[in-house]
């Protein structure tokens, strides 16, 4: 795979687990405290506190500290990067519609759509 393959491949498995997905659903509303995103969500702050370290870490969010709390934002730069690169590698242009014709049965399939 290349490296753009990779990441975007990444990119999906991070947001493929429910918790780190629905943060990503509620951060996409705006900025909010890592304390509101528990009680909003129904989950233990430090299992919040755990996932938003992957997302931190995978550059999909980024946060401040205000006081003594942590304020969670969506990082644009990279849902833009990864949408451009999703369209690059998953364009119309790179998907084929040709049948399978390796296997006796897909040839015979195919004939007797036509």
């Amino acid at each position: 795979m290349t490296k753009e393959e990779t990441r975007l491949q990444n990119f999906f498995k991070i947001l493929g687990d429910e918790s780190k997905f629905r943060i990503v659903l509620h951060l996409a509303k705006g900025e909010e405290c890592v304390c509101v995103i528990a009680e909003k969500l129904g989950l233990d702050q430090t299992l919040v506190s755990h996932h938003l370290n992957t997302l931190r870490d995978a550059n999909l969010i980024q946060d401040r500290k205000i006081g003594t709390w942590v304020h969670c934002s969506l990082n644009k730069k990279t849902f833009d990067e990864m949408e451009k690169l999703y369209q690059k590698l998953l364009n119309s242009e790179n998907i084929s519609d040709k049948l399978c014709v390796s296997h006796e049965i897909c040839r015979s399939l195919i004939k007797e759509k036509l």
